[in-house]
Formats: C-alpha cells, structure tokens, sequence
C-alpha cells in the first residue's frame, strides 16, 4: 500500500513537472524575434520552409531550438546567393 501511494505521488509530480520544463526559453524566444527583425522576409520564407520539411512550431524548448538553427541557417544560405 505504501508503494502505491509513493508511486501516485511520484507520477504526480512527474506529470507536473514536465509540461513547465518544456516550454521553449525566454533566450530562444529573443534570438527568434532578433532574427525576424533583422530580416523579416527571409525569416517568413525560411520558417515557411522549415515547416514545410516537418519542423514543428510548438512551443517546447527542443523543437524551438531545432526550428531557430532551421532558420538561422537557411537566412544564411540566403545570404550568400
């Protein structure tokens, strides 16, 4: 019985928890509007095509980032044409 009860009270925090941590930073967020600011064009074309390729645009920390490189990358190639 009290395995039980330590275990429900482990799942909730778990569960919890683990939505608060996922949310995407404050730091990310900045870089991303510095990046459309900069260039919003590209950054529309570049996100289009990011989402085109399966990047997902939810606000959880991992995909954000993964998005943000995404774009920071296709801005650059952009550029050098």
């Amino acid at each position: 019985m009290r395995m039980i009860a330590v275990l429900a009270a482990a799942l909730a925090t778990l569960s919890v928890a683990a939505p608060a941590s996922a949310q995407m930073s404050a730091s990310t967020r900045s870089e991303m509007a510095k990046m459309r600011a900069s260039n919003p064009a590209g950054f529309d074309t570049c996100h289009s095509l990011a989402v085109q390729r399966g990047y997902s645009t939810h606000d959880r920390e991992h995909d954000g980032r993964a998005l943000m490189n995404f774009i920071s990358g296709c801005i650059a190639m952009g550029s050098r044409r």
